[in-house]
C-alpha cells in the first residue's frame, strides 16, 4: 500500500510537531511522530480500519494526542493522507481537499 502525504497535510504535521517541541519539550515531539509513524504503517497494512466520515473518506485518531489522520482510499492502492486534523478545530475543515 503506498501512502500519500498532501501538502497541507504535511504542513498540519511539521506544525503540530513544531507546537510540541516549543510547548513540551524535543521528547513529546518526538513521541508524537512516532504515533504518526505508527498508525501510517497500521494503516499501510490495514487500510480499512478507520471510521468512514465520508463516501471515500475516513479518520483514524491518534493514540495520546488531540489528532485525527484523515485520509482516502483510491482503487490504485494508494492512501491519500488529506489532513492531521486537530479534533477541536472545525470538523471538516479539510474536506474540499482533493
Amino acid at each position: 500500500m503506498k501512502i500519500v502525504w498532501q501538502a497541507q497535510a504535511e504542513a498540519e504535521l511539521d506544525a503540530a510537531t513544531d507546537y510540541y517541541i516549543i510547548n513540551a519539550g524535543i521528547e513529546v515531539a518526538g513521541d508524537f511522530r512516532n504515533e504518526v509513524g505508527r498508525i501510517t504503517s497500521r494503516l499501510r497494512e490495514h487500510p480499512e480500519i478507520g471510521i468512514r466520515i465520508h463516501h471515500q473518506s475516513r479518520r483514524l485518531p491518534l493514540h495520546g494526542y488531540p489528532y485525527d489522520l484523515v485520509y482516502r482510499l483510491t482503487p490504485e492502492k494508494t492512501l491519500i493522507v488529506v489532513a492531521l486534523a486537530h479534533q477541536r478545530r472545525l470538523p471538516g475543515y479539510w474536506a474540499g481537499r482533493k
